[in-house]
C-alpha cells in the first residue's frame, strides 16, 4: 500500500502514515528497516493489524521533498 507520512516524532521513534485508502497507520522506528522518514514523505508499506490497531511495516520511501528538488 502507498501513503503519506503525516506525523513522525524522531525523538520518540514513532509516527503515522495516512494510507491511500484514507486510513491512519501507526509506524514504529523498528519497522523502518533503515529508512529515514519525515512528514510529507510518500512511502510504500505493508499494512497489518494488531492489538494497537492499524500498523505499518516494511516501509520504503518512494518520494521525499528533498528528492523532488
Amino acid at each position: 500500500m502507498f501513503g503519506t507520512v503525516t506525523r513522525y516524532f524522531k525523538d520518540k521513534g514513532y509516527g503515522f502514515i495516512r494510507g491511500d485508502n484514507g486510513k491512519s497507520y501507526f509506524i514504529h522506528n523498528s519497522k523502518l528497516n533503515g529508512e529515514y522518514i519525515e512528514c510529507d514523505y510518500y512511502v510504500f508499506f505493508r499494512p497489518f493489524h494488531n492489538n494497537k490497531g492499524n500498523c505499518a511495516e516494511i516501509i520504503s520511501v518512494i518520494e521525499s521533498p528533498e528528492r523532488s528538488k
